[in-house]
Protein backbone atom coordinates (compact mmCIF):
# COMPACT_ATOMS: atom_id res chain seq x y z
CA UNK A 1 0.00 0.00 0.00
CA UNK A 2 0.98 3.86 -0.19
CA UNK A 3 4.13 4.46 1.99
CA UNK A 4 2.49 7.19 4.42
CA UNK A 5 5.50 9.35 4.42
CA UNK A 6 5.34 12.74 1.81
CA UNK A 7 7.04 12.40 -1.38
CA UNK A 8 9.42 15.24 -1.14
CA UNK A 9 7.95 18.04 -3.56
CA UNK A 10 9.46 20.40 -5.39
CA UNK A 11 9.33 24.11 -4.54
CA UNK A 12 5.92 26.01 -4.53
CA UNK A 13 6.52 29.30 -6.74
CA UNK A 14 5.88 32.53 -4.61
CA UNK A 15 2.96 34.66 -4.89
CA UNK A 16 0.92 31.64 -5.38
CA UNK A 17 -1.80 30.40 -2.94
CA UNK A 18 -1.21 26.84 -1.63
CA UNK A 19 -4.02 23.79 -2.35
CA UNK A 20 -4.44 20.73 -0.49
CA UNK A 21 -1.78 18.33 -1.23
CA UNK A 22 -3.26 15.32 -3.09
CA UNK A 23 -2.15 11.30 -2.90
CA UNK A 24 -2.53 11.52 -6.86
CA UNK A 25 -3.30 13.83 -9.16
CA UNK A 26 -5.63 13.21 -12.40
CA UNK A 27 -4.74 15.36 -15.74
CA UNK A 28 -6.29 14.71 -19.07
CA UNK A 29 -8.61 16.02 -21.73
CA UNK A 30 -12.08 14.84 -20.55
CA UNK A 31 -13.21 14.15 -24.48
CA UNK A 32 -11.33 10.53 -24.35
CA UNK A 33 -14.05 7.80 -25.08
CA UNK A 34 -12.12 4.85 -25.82
CA UNK A 35 -9.28 2.98 -23.91
CA UNK A 36 -7.78 5.83 -22.36
CA UNK A 37 -10.72 6.81 -20.98
CA UNK A 38 -11.60 3.59 -19.61
CA UNK A 39 -7.32 3.33 -18.49
CA UNK A 40 -7.85 6.71 -16.14
CA UNK A 41 -12.06 5.54 -14.93
CA UNK A 42 -10.34 2.17 -13.32
CA UNK A 43 -7.24 4.16 -11.96
CA UNK A 44 -9.24 6.79 -10.18
CA UNK A 45 -11.77 3.93 -9.34
CA UNK A 46 -8.87 1.78 -7.97
CA UNK A 47 -7.28 4.66 -6.17
CA UNK A 48 -10.45 6.04 -4.24
CA UNK A 49 -11.34 2.41 -3.14
CA UNK A 50 -8.30 2.54 -1.14
CA UNK A 51 -9.03 5.82 0.61
CA UNK A 52 -6.76 8.13 -1.45
CA UNK A 53 -7.27 11.54 -2.11
CA UNK A 54 -7.33 12.17 -5.50
CA UNK A 55 -7.52 15.97 -7.62
CA UNK A 56 -8.78 15.70 -11.27
CA UNK A 57 -7.69 18.80 -14.07
CA UNK A 58 -9.89 18.49 -16.77
CA UNK A 59 -7.52 20.18 -19.61
CA UNK A 60 -8.65 22.03 -22.50
CA UNK A 61 -6.45 20.90 -25.30
CA UNK A 62 -5.68 22.95 -28.78
CA UNK A 63 -6.28 21.05 -32.24
CA UNK A 64 -6.29 17.66 -30.80
CA UNK A 65 -10.21 17.27 -30.27
CA UNK A 66 -12.77 18.59 -33.10
CA UNK A 67 -15.04 21.24 -31.91
CA UNK A 68 -18.01 18.96 -31.70
CA UNK A 69 -16.34 16.36 -29.21
CA UNK A 70 -18.19 16.83 -25.54
CA UNK A 71 -16.55 15.79 -22.42
CA UNK A 72 -16.91 12.05 -21.31
CA UNK A 73 -19.69 11.25 -19.33
CA UNK A 74 -17.70 8.06 -17.62
CA UNK A 75 -14.87 11.02 -16.95
CA UNK A 76 -16.82 13.75 -15.07
CA UNK A 77 -18.90 11.25 -12.88
CA UNK A 78 -15.47 10.41 -10.96
CA UNK A 79 -16.21 13.54 -9.48
CA UNK A 80 -18.82 13.01 -7.63
CA UNK A 81 -16.55 10.32 -5.50
CA UNK A 82 -15.78 10.09 -2.27
CA UNK A 83 -12.31 11.35 -2.18
CA UNK A 84 -11.86 13.01 -5.68
CA UNK A 85 -12.43 16.60 -5.97
CA UNK A 86 -11.77 18.63 -9.14
CA UNK A 87 -8.68 21.06 -8.63
CA UNK A 88 -9.34 24.72 -8.40
CA UNK A 89 -6.95 26.64 -11.87
CA UNK A 90 -5.99 29.50 -9.18
CA UNK A 91 -3.93 27.25 -6.67
CA UNK A 92 -0.91 25.52 -6.81
CA UNK A 93 -1.58 22.07 -6.67
CA UNK A 94 0.29 19.52 -4.86
CA UNK A 95 0.17 16.38 -4.86
CA UNK A 96 2.62 12.75 -4.26
CA UNK A 97 2.28 12.16 -8.23
CA UNK A 98 0.90 14.02 -11.02
CA UNK A 99 -0.59 11.82 -14.42
CA UNK A 100 -0.56 13.80 -17.72
CA UNK A 101 -2.97 11.10 -19.68
CA UNK A 102 -1.81 10.41 -23.01
CA UNK A 103 0.74 12.29 -24.45
CA UNK A 104 -0.60 14.30 -27.81
CA UNK A 105 -3.15 16.69 -26.22
CA UNK A 106 -0.36 18.32 -24.31
CA UNK A 107 2.12 18.79 -27.84
CA UNK A 108 0.67 22.21 -29.11
CA UNK A 109 -0.47 23.28 -25.13
CA UNK A 110 -3.69 23.25 -23.23
CA UNK A 111 -5.78 26.46 -22.77
CA UNK A 112 -6.38 26.49 -18.65
CA UNK A 113 -2.86 25.10 -17.03
CA UNK A 114 -1.85 24.95 -13.66
CA UNK A 115 0.84 25.20 -11.62
CA UNK A 116 2.05 21.51 -10.08
CA UNK A 117 4.27 20.64 -7.59
CA UNK A 118 4.25 16.95 -7.15
CA UNK A 119 6.79 14.46 -5.87
CA UNK A 120 7.05 12.55 -9.27
CA UNK A 121 5.04 13.69 -12.65
CA UNK A 122 4.31 11.29 -14.77
CA UNK A 123 3.75 11.42 -18.90
CA UNK A 124 1.32 7.98 -19.20
CA UNK A 125 2.25 7.11 -22.50
CA UNK A 126 -1.05 5.82 -24.14
CA UNK A 127 -0.15 6.52 -27.73
CA UNK A 128 3.54 4.97 -28.77
CA UNK A 129 5.11 7.78 -31.15
CA UNK A 130 5.35 5.99 -34.04
CA UNK A 131 2.49 5.33 -36.71
CA UNK A 132 2.52 2.07 -38.28
CA UNK A 133 4.48 3.05 -41.21
CA UNK A 134 7.34 4.39 -39.30
CA UNK A 135 5.92 8.35 -39.34
CA UNK A 136 6.16 10.10 -36.07
CA UNK A 137 2.56 10.73 -34.78
CA UNK A 138 3.94 13.19 -32.27
CA UNK A 139 7.51 14.53 -30.55
CA UNK A 140 8.11 13.12 -27.21
CA UNK A 141 10.54 16.03 -26.94
CA UNK A 142 7.66 18.86 -27.57
CA UNK A 143 5.31 17.45 -25.35
CA UNK A 144 7.39 17.45 -22.31
CA UNK A 145 8.74 20.83 -22.97
CA UNK A 146 5.25 21.97 -23.18
CA UNK A 147 4.50 20.20 -19.80
CA UNK A 148 7.55 21.59 -18.26
CA UNK A 149 6.72 25.41 -19.68
CA UNK A 150 2.70 24.79 -18.66
CA UNK A 151 2.57 23.05 -15.68
CA UNK A 152 6.15 23.75 -14.04
CA UNK A 153 7.22 19.94 -13.84
CA UNK A 154 10.50 17.92 -15.66
CA UNK A 155 8.13 14.68 -16.28
CA UNK A 156 9.02 10.78 -16.65
CA UNK A 157 7.23 8.76 -19.52
CA UNK A 158 5.81 5.76 -18.62
CA UNK A 159 5.33 3.04 -21.03
CA UNK A 160 2.06 1.15 -20.67
CA UNK A 161 3.06 -1.74 -22.23
CA UNK A 162 6.21 -3.37 -24.10
CA UNK A 163 5.62 -1.94 -27.60
CA UNK A 164 5.27 1.45 -25.52
CA UNK A 165 8.70 1.16 -24.44
CA UNK A 166 10.52 0.36 -27.40
CA UNK A 167 9.13 3.22 -29.22
CA UNK A 168 10.12 5.57 -26.60
CA UNK A 169 13.58 3.85 -25.70
CA UNK A 170 14.13 5.46 -29.61
CA UNK A 171 14.45 8.95 -28.13
CA UNK A 172 16.88 8.01 -24.91
CA UNK A 173 18.36 10.30 -23.32
CA UNK A 174 16.49 13.13 -24.54
CA UNK A 175 13.71 11.77 -22.29
CA UNK A 176 13.78 9.31 -18.96
CA UNK A 177 11.03 6.17 -18.74
CA UNK A 178 9.81 4.90 -15.46
CA UNK A 179 11.40 1.18 -14.83
CA UNK A 180 8.51 -0.34 -14.69
CA UNK A 181 5.05 0.03 -17.06
CA UNK A 182 2.16 1.76 -16.38
CA UNK A 183 -0.34 -1.02 -17.47
CA UNK A 184 -4.01 -0.40 -17.66
CA UNK A 185 -6.48 -1.23 -15.18
CA UNK A 186 -9.83 -2.81 -15.05
CA UNK A 187 -12.55 -3.33 -12.31
CA UNK A 188 -12.91 -6.61 -12.21
CA UNK A 189 -16.66 -6.98 -11.06
CA UNK A 190 -17.36 -5.46 -14.44
CA UNK A 191 -15.49 -8.74 -16.02
CA UNK A 192 -16.50 -11.86 -14.94
CA UNK A 193 -17.79 -14.57 -17.31
CA UNK A 194 -20.96 -15.91 -17.46
CA UNK A 195 -21.01 -18.28 -20.84
CA UNK A 196 -18.99 -21.52 -21.06
CA UNK A 197 -16.84 -21.14 -23.91
CA UNK A 198 -15.44 -23.38 -26.61
CA UNK A 199 -17.56 -25.88 -26.10
CA UNK A 200 -18.32 -27.55 -29.62
CA UNK A 201 -17.29 -26.95 -33.22
CA UNK A 202 -19.58 -24.21 -34.00
CA UNK A 203 -18.14 -20.89 -32.86
CA UNK A 204 -18.69 -17.30 -32.57
CA UNK A 205 -16.32 -15.42 -33.48
CA UNK A 206 -16.02 -11.32 -33.07
CA UNK A 207 -14.60 -7.73 -31.96
CA UNK A 208 -16.26 -4.39 -31.31
CA UNK A 209 -13.91 -1.51 -32.11
CA UNK A 210 -15.43 1.77 -33.13
CA UNK A 211 -16.28 2.93 -37.34
CA UNK A 212 -12.81 4.19 -37.88
CA UNK A 213 -10.37 2.87 -40.63
CA UNK A 214 -7.12 2.58 -38.50
CA UNK A 215 -9.21 0.03 -36.18
CA UNK A 216 -9.63 -2.16 -38.94
CA UNK A 217 -8.24 -4.13 -41.94
CA UNK A 218 -6.37 -2.26 -44.32
CA UNK A 219 -8.63 -3.69 -47.00
CA UNK A 220 -12.15 -5.50 -47.31
CA UNK A 221 -10.45 -9.08 -48.46
CA UNK A 222 -8.56 -8.55 -45.46
CA UNK A 223 -11.62 -7.59 -43.10
CA UNK A 224 -13.70 -10.29 -44.16
CA UNK A 225 -10.60 -13.21 -43.95
CA UNK A 226 -9.96 -11.87 -40.15
CA UNK A 227 -13.98 -12.55 -39.40
CA UNK A 228 -14.71 -15.49 -41.89
CA UNK A 229 -18.20 -16.62 -41.70
CA UNK A 230 -19.34 -19.85 -42.21
CA UNK A 231 -22.10 -23.05 -41.61
CA UNK A 232 -19.72 -23.36 -38.50
CA UNK A 233 -18.74 -19.99 -37.59
CA UNK A 234 -20.68 -17.30 -36.60
CA UNK A 235 -19.84 -13.58 -36.77
CA UNK A 236 -20.87 -10.91 -34.07
CA UNK A 237 -19.36 -7.47 -34.55
CA UNK A 238 -20.36 -4.50 -32.25
CA UNK A 239 -19.80 -0.60 -33.00
CA UNK A 240 -19.45 -0.53 -36.00
CA UNK A 241 -22.82 0.68 -38.07
CA UNK A 242 -23.47 -2.05 -41.35
CA UNK A 243 -22.52 1.63 -43.86
CA UNK A 244 -19.05 1.66 -42.61
CA UNK A 245 -18.39 -2.30 -43.93
CA UNK A 246 -20.47 -1.51 -46.90
CA UNK A 247 -18.83 1.26 -47.90
CA UNK A 248 -15.13 -0.57 -47.44
CA UNK A 249 -16.66 -3.25 -49.87
CA UNK A 250 -17.50 -5.57 -46.82
CA UNK A 251 -20.20 -8.56 -47.59
CA UNK A 252 -21.81 -8.41 -43.75
CA UNK A 253 -25.04 -10.59 -45.07
CA UNK A 254 -25.04 -13.45 -42.31
CA UNK A 255 -23.14 -11.29 -39.50
CA UNK A 256 -24.97 -9.75 -36.24
CA UNK A 257 -23.93 -6.38 -36.62
CA UNK A 258 -24.72 -4.53 -33.25
CA UNK A 259 -24.80 -0.78 -33.17
CA UNK A 260 -22.48 1.24 -30.54
CA UNK A 261 -23.78 0.11 -26.62
CA UNK A 262 -26.58 -2.14 -28.31
CA UNK A 263 -25.32 -4.34 -25.65
CA UNK A 264 -22.98 -3.55 -22.68
CA UNK A 265 -19.26 -4.56 -23.55
CA UNK A 266 -18.95 -7.56 -21.02
CA UNK A 267 -22.19 -9.03 -22.43
CA UNK A 268 -21.30 -8.73 -25.97
CA UNK A 269 -17.59 -10.44 -25.24
CA UNK A 270 -19.08 -13.18 -23.15
CA UNK A 271 -21.33 -14.42 -26.19
CA UNK A 272 -17.96 -15.22 -27.84
CA UNK A 273 -15.31 -18.10 -28.29
CA UNK A 274 -13.12 -15.96 -30.49
CA UNK A 275 -11.99 -12.76 -31.00
CA UNK A 276 -10.38 -11.83 -33.58
CA UNK A 277 -8.14 -8.19 -34.11
CA UNK A 278 -6.49 -7.20 -36.97
CA UNK A 279 -6.08 -3.11 -37.31
CA UNK A 280 -5.15 -1.32 -40.13
CA UNK A 281 -1.20 -1.17 -40.98
CA UNK A 282 -1.17 2.64 -40.24
CA UNK A 283 -2.38 2.17 -36.82
CA UNK A 284 -0.35 1.13 -33.83
CA UNK A 285 -2.02 -0.54 -30.84
CA UNK A 286 -0.28 0.74 -27.92
CA UNK A 287 -1.73 -1.58 -25.59
CA UNK A 288 -4.87 -3.50 -26.86
CA UNK A 289 -7.57 -2.85 -24.05
CA UNK A 290 -10.40 -4.55 -25.90
CA UNK A 291 -8.10 -7.44 -26.11
CA UNK A 292 -7.27 -7.75 -22.41
CA UNK A 293 -11.50 -7.05 -22.04
CA UNK A 294 -11.65 -9.91 -24.15
CA UNK A 295 -9.33 -12.31 -21.92
CA UNK A 296 -10.67 -11.58 -18.61
CA UNK A 297 -14.45 -12.84 -20.21
CA UNK A 298 -12.46 -15.84 -20.92
CA UNK A 299 -12.54 -15.13 -24.94
CA UNK A 300 -9.87 -17.14 -26.90
CA UNK A 301 -7.73 -14.36 -28.81
CA UNK A 302 -6.58 -14.61 -32.26
CA UNK A 303 -4.23 -11.20 -33.03
CA UNK A 304 -1.72 -9.86 -35.26
CA UNK A 305 1.78 -10.58 -34.48
CA UNK A 306 2.02 -7.24 -33.43
CA UNK A 307 0.52 -7.52 -29.97
CA UNK A 308 2.77 -10.40 -29.08
CA UNK A 309 4.79 -7.99 -26.80
CA UNK A 310 2.17 -7.29 -25.35
CA UNK A 311 0.26 -10.47 -24.95
CA UNK A 312 2.62 -13.10 -25.08
CA UNK A 313 2.22 -16.21 -24.51
CA UNK A 314 -1.82 -15.78 -23.89
CA UNK A 315 -2.76 -15.59 -27.99
CA UNK A 316 -2.49 -16.80 -31.06
CA UNK A 317 -0.79 -14.80 -33.66
CA UNK A 318 -1.22 -15.49 -37.36
CA UNK A 319 -2.46 -13.26 -40.82
CA UNK A 320 -5.83 -12.10 -41.29
CA UNK A 321 -5.69 -14.76 -44.41
CA UNK A 322 -4.83 -17.70 -41.76
CA UNK A 323 -7.34 -16.83 -39.42
CA UNK A 324 -9.77 -19.92 -40.84
CA UNK A 325 -7.12 -22.31 -40.90
CA UNK A 326 -6.38 -20.80 -37.16
CA UNK A 327 -10.26 -21.56 -36.37
CA UNK A 328 -9.80 -25.14 -37.61
CA UNK A 329 -6.85 -25.66 -35.62
CA UNK A 330 -9.27 -24.19 -32.64
CA UNK A 331 -11.92 -26.97 -33.59
CA UNK A 332 -9.68 -29.91 -33.27
CA UNK A 333 -8.44 -28.92 -29.72
CA UNK A 334 -11.50 -27.72 -27.77
CA UNK A 335 -10.02 -28.78 -24.36
CA UNK A 336 -6.91 -26.79 -24.74
CA UNK A 337 -7.88 -23.86 -26.37
CA UNK A 338 -10.42 -23.61 -22.97
CA UNK A 339 -7.68 -23.91 -20.93
CA UNK A 340 -5.49 -21.47 -22.68
CA UNK A 341 -8.14 -19.10 -22.67
CA UNK A 342 -8.17 -19.46 -18.96
CA UNK A 343 -4.80 -19.11 -18.22
CA UNK A 344 -5.16 -15.89 -19.81
CA UNK A 345 -8.15 -14.92 -18.34
CA UNK A 346 -6.37 -15.41 -14.74
CA UNK A 347 -3.08 -13.54 -15.98
CA UNK A 348 -5.23 -11.12 -16.61
CA UNK A 349 -6.74 -10.64 -13.49
CA UNK A 350 -3.12 -10.83 -11.91
CA UNK A 351 -1.79 -8.12 -14.18
CA UNK A 352 -4.43 -5.44 -14.78
CA UNK A 353 -6.98 -5.66 -11.72
CA UNK A 354 -7.74 -2.42 -10.26
CA UNK A 355 -6.97 -3.33 -6.38
CA UNK A 356 -3.38 -3.34 -8.03
CA UNK A 357 -3.32 -0.07 -8.63
CA UNK A 358 -2.48 1.32 -5.13
CA UNK A 359 0.89 -1.34 -4.50
CA UNK A 360 1.65 -0.31 -8.15
CA UNK A 361 1.02 3.49 -7.16
CA UNK A 362 3.72 2.77 -4.40
CA UNK A 363 6.64 1.30 -6.25
CA UNK A 364 5.87 3.91 -8.76
CA UNK A 365 6.69 6.60 -6.57
CA UNK A 366 10.35 5.07 -5.86
CA UNK A 367 10.90 4.11 -9.41
CA UNK A 368 14.51 4.93 -10.01
CA UNK A 369 13.62 5.80 -14.08
CA UNK A 370 16.17 4.69 -16.67
CA UNK A 371 17.82 6.52 -19.65
CA UNK A 372 19.34 2.92 -20.62
CA UNK A 373 18.76 2.12 -24.84
CA UNK A 374 19.49 -1.72 -23.57
CA UNK A 375 16.74 -3.88 -24.57
CA UNK A 376 14.31 -3.84 -28.24
CA UNK A 377 14.52 -0.68 -29.69
CA UNK A 378 11.82 0.31 -32.10
CA UNK A 379 14.01 3.01 -34.32
CA UNK A 380 18.00 3.68 -34.59
CA UNK A 381 18.82 7.17 -33.60
CA UNK A 382 19.70 7.79 -37.62
CA UNK A 383 16.11 6.71 -38.27
CA UNK A 384 14.22 8.41 -35.13
CA UNK A 385 16.25 11.61 -35.97
CA UNK A 386 14.94 11.00 -39.72
CA UNK A 387 11.42 11.03 -38.91
CA UNK A 388 11.46 13.76 -35.87
CA UNK A 389 12.86 15.88 -39.02
CA UNK A 390 10.25 14.80 -41.22
CA UNK A 391 7.60 15.16 -38.35
CA UNK A 392 8.35 19.04 -37.70
CA UNK A 393 8.40 19.93 -41.73
CA UNK A 394 4.75 18.40 -42.47
CA UNK A 395 3.96 20.48 -39.04
CA UNK A 396 5.65 23.63 -40.96
CA UNK A 397 3.59 23.04 -44.13
CA UNK A 398 0.58 22.09 -42.42
CA UNK A 399 0.45 25.64 -40.79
Amino acid sequence: MINPEPATLEKRPSGMTPGSCYDALIIVDPRFMGGTAMAVEADVRGLQAAGLTIGIHFVSSRGFFQPHEVPNPKLVALLDLAGVSRVSADRVVEARIAFFHHPEPFQDGIDNPITVVSGSSIIVCHQAPFKGDGALAYDPMLVQRRIKAQFGVNPVWAPISGLSREHLRSFVPFLRMTQMDWTNSFGLDDWRPKRNKLCSTHLVVGRHGRPHADKWGDCAADIAASLPGSANTQIRTMGTERDFFTDMGVDVDGWDVIPFNGEAVPVFLDSLDVFSYFHNSQWTETFGRTVAEAMLMGVRCLLQPSLRSTFGEHALYCAPSEVSDVLERIRTNLAAERAAAEKARLWCVAQYSAETVPDRLDQLLGDPVTQSRRGAVFASPLKAARKWVGFHRRRSVSR
